[in-house]
């Protein structure tokens, strides 16, 4: 019986070491990002909750804008570290609540939702790039779906379903069982590819490491998605279909190129 593949990558100590380097020009693209696909209604006085809340920079952009109360949680430690020290890097928001706990454990997410306002559910469920790590996708969807009050907003991304699943699949299960300098070099490789890449489409090619959109940043993003198991997608079509069994409707969609997350907002009616 072959045994699993090892899953040797930290989320949470690659957002330990983003969070070294993170400046106000990255929070503040993070909290513009927050503008393009919440409006003020959906926060200002409202219930958030943050799945897999990583480096806690979304939530740290979310709080800015007024919730009611917002609780990120995790369930990586050091990604729940890294979030709490940005959590106290900010003035420790009494709004704000940062949580050990898993989209998948049914138990811990009715206690969660048991302590909304009658128990009601969430104004806004934020989960970025997580719900495809789990592996689990669909019963995460489901769990997060859950949560969400009527008239609740859904913000999430996932991975796009492509043709070259199966290759990329076993790109990140070669860095994972890969040594220190064997992950050196791959990770080095994948860099030289985006590089040959930009120099194609007559980019910039040393320019491949810039601020990323949500304040990421290059290099991070680039471990981020080498390292990332479990690894599952979903295509815009999909979504869809699972949106509408749960009675969800489909009000903003930026579709990716497979490698890339599409990003859904999604409502529930009133």
């Amino acid at each position: 019986m072959n045994s699993a593949p090892p899953i040797t990558f930290s989320f949470g100590a690659n957002w330990q070491s983003f969070l070294e380097g993170l400046d106000a020009r990255a929070v503040e693209a993070a909290i513009a990002d927050t503008r393009t696909w919440l409006d003020d209604a959906d926060l200002a006085g409202r219930s958030v909750l943050d799945i897999g809340c990583g480096s806690g920079l979304g939530a740290l952009a979310i709080s800015t804008r007024g919730p009611a109360a917002l609780i990120s949680f995790d369930a990586d430690p050091r990604s729940v570290a890294a979030t709490r020290s940005l959590w106290t890097r900010a003035g420790q928001p009494p709004a704000w609540q940062v949580l050990e706990g898993s989209v998948l454990d049914r138990t811990f997410l009715d206690a969660l939702a048991a302590g909304t306002p009658d128990g009601a559910g969430f104004a806004v469920v934020h989960s970025w790039g997580v719900l495809h790590h789990t592996g689990a996708l669909w019963t995460a969807m489901d769990n997060a779906a859950r949560l969400l009050m009527p008239g609740g907003v859904l913000w999430i991304s996932l991975y796009a379903h492509g043709p070259h699943y199966a290759r990329d699949l076993r790109l990140k299960q070669r860095y994972n069982a890969a040594g220190r300098f064997g992950k050196w070099a791959i990770a080095r490789c994948f860099v030289l590819r985006i590089m040959l890449l930009r120099l194609r489409h007559r980019q910039n090619p040393f320019a491949w490491s810039g601020a990323k959109a949500r304040g990421m940043d290059g290099w991070h993003d680039v471990l981020d998605w080498l390292g990332g198991l479990p690894y599952e997608v979903a295509s815009i079509d999909e979504v869809v279909a699972w949106a509408t069994r749960h009675g969800l409707v489909l009000t903003k969609v930026q579709a990716a190129a497979e490698g890339s997350c599409h990003v859904f907002r999604l409502r529930r009616p009133a």
